[in-house]
């Protein structure tokens, strides 16, 4: 399950920038940014500290980039895949899931500003 968390994150922070460079709103513009550059870091300490309790993640290649028509309901299904998932991506481990819920404040302080301030 890691790894599709995985692939999912890779797959919006690369959606996020792709919309980043067509949006013609500043506000979702700097959202977007803070999102493709935040990202990756919180799901490396979800992954970091995993790997720390369980096997190193094995990663093959990533699927296709797919075509987002709605940056919002894009970032919103990934927020119901982790909370659907929680407990795989975890494996139960509180502190992993603290670090899970991080990966989740990025996701959701970007909706909090694409959808209010933009």
């Amino acid at each position: 399950m890691i790894e599709e968390l995985i692939a999912r994150v890779f797959c919006a922070r690369n959606a996020a920038h792709l919309e980043h460079w067509r949006t013609k709103s500043y506000a979702q513009h700097v959202a977007l940014c803070a999102f493709y550059n935040d990202i990756v870091d919180a799901l490396d300490a979800v992954v970091e500290a995993r790997q720390g309790v369980f096997d190193l993640v094995r990663v093959g290649e990533l699927p296709a980039q797919p075509k987002v028509q709605n940056i919002v309901d894009y970032l919103e299904e990934d927020l119901v895949f982790i909370n659907k998932n929680r407990a795989k991506i975890t494996g139960g481990i509180a502190a992993i899931d603290n670090l899970l819920q991080g990966l989740e404040d990025v996701y959701m302080k970007t909706l909090y500003k694409l959808k209010n301030l933009g």
